[in-house]
C-alpha cells in the first residue's frame, strides 16, 4: 500500500488521478462545504474537509501510514492558514503516521523565517534529484511559481532512538529521548507540553491526559502527580532551555510519584543543560 498525504492541499486536481499511489489523501478546509460529511471519496483519492491537526485522529483511525508527505503553499499569508505544517509542533504530532523511511516534499523558503520551521528532527535527510526514481515533481501539486522554483524533495530516514539516563534521584527513572512524545502517547499517564501559540489555538488542550506547562509551574506538576498517582510522566522542552530549577527539584523530590520521567525532544540540541548534568553524573 503506497500512500500520499497532502496537507493544506487546496482543491482536487486532475493530475492526481495519474500519479502512482494506492491512496491519496487531500486535507483542506475547502472540502468541508461540499458535503455535511468530512469525507469525499473519488476513487483512490479521498478529500478530507477539516483542519490539518484535527485530521490526524481520522487518519490514525484509518491506520494510514504515510509514504509521501506533501505541504506546499499552505495559505499562511493569503489563504487563511494559521500555523506552519512543517513546524516542529505539527511534524511531531503527525510523526506516528510517518513510515520509518518516507518522502517529504516542501518549500522551506516559503516560511520567510517568520515561523518555527527547522526540519531539525530525528531523521537523516537526503535531497532527491529529478533523475531518481523516488522523485515526485512538486509542480504536480502547486503551479505557484515560487513553490516550483524552491520546492525540494527529501527522503527522510528515522534515526535510531537515542536515550540518555539522568541519574539525579534514585526513586525516579529519568531519561532523555530523541523522539516525538506522540509516539509514546499511549504508554504515558500524562504528557506535559510547551507549545507557543502558532495558530493552533487550544487544540492540544483538548487532548486527554495532556497538560500545558504554560498553565502550571513545575511544583504544581509534581503535586498533581502525587495526588493522582501518576507513574509515567512525559515532557516536551520548555522554559527556553533553562532547567536548573527543575534539576534542583528532582534532587529533593521524595514523593512516590512519578516513578518514571521521560524528556522527549525533536531538535538535537534540546535539553542541553540536563544533558550536561547527565554526562557529569554518569
Amino acid at each position: 500500500m503506497k500512500t500520499l498525504v497532502y496537507f493544506a492541499s487546496g482543491p482536487i486536481r486532475e493530475e492526481y488521478k495519474d500519479i502512482d499511489f494506492n491512496k491519496i489523501y487531500l486535507i483542506d478546509n475547502c472540502f468541508s462545504h461540499r458535503r455535511s460529511k468530512n469525507l469525499l471519496a473519488n476513487g483512490k483519492i479521498e478529500c478530507i474537509g477539516m483542519d490539518c491537526l484535527e485530521s490526524i485522529t481520522l487518519l490514525k483511525k484509518e491506520n494510514v501510514q504515510i509514504d509521501y508527505f506533501v505541504s506546499l503553499n499552505e495559505g499562511l499569508y493569503e489563504g487563511g492558514g494559521s500555523y506552519a505544517i512543517n513546524s516542529d509542533m505539527f511534524l511531531g504530532y503527525v510523526m506516528p503516521l510517518l513510515k520509518e523511511r518516507y518522502i517529504h516534499i516542501m518549500n522551506l523558503t516559503y516560511y520567510r523565517n517568520q515561523y518555527r520551521v527547522t526540519m531539525d528532527l530525528p531523521y537523516k535527510i537526503e535531497e532527491i534529484k529529478e533523475n531518481d526514481p523516488r522523485y515526485l515533481n512538486p509542480f504536480i501539486f502547486s503551479r505557484y511559481k515560487f513553490s516550483y522554483e524552491n520546492a525540494k524533495v527529501f527522503e527522510m530516514r528515522k534515526i535510531k532512538e537515542e536515550r540518555i539516563p539522568v541519574n539525579i534521584n534514585s526513586k525516579i527513572n529519568i531519561q532523555i529521548i530523541h523522539e516525538s512524545i506522540w509516539n509514546y502517547y499511549e504508554e504515558l499517564d500524562i504528557i506535559i507540553i510547551s507549545f507557543s501559540e502558532q495558530g493552533q489555538q487550544d487544540f492540544f488542550d483538548k487532548i486527554p491526559k495532556t497538560i500545558n506547562i504554560n498553565r502550571l509551574n513545575i511544583d504544581e506538576v509534581f503535586i498533581f502527580c502525587e495526588k493522582n498517582r501518576i507513574k509515567k510522566l512525559g515532557f516536551t522542552p520548555w522554559g527556553k532551555g533553562k532547567y536548573k530549577s527543575f534539576l534542583n527539584k528532582l534532587k529533593i523530590l521524595k514523593s512516590d510519584y512519578p516513578k518514571e520521567i521521560y524528556l522527549f525532544h525533536l531538535n538535537k540540541n534540546d535539553y542541553k543543560e540536563i544533558k550536561e548534568f547527565a554526562k557529569r553524573s554518569s
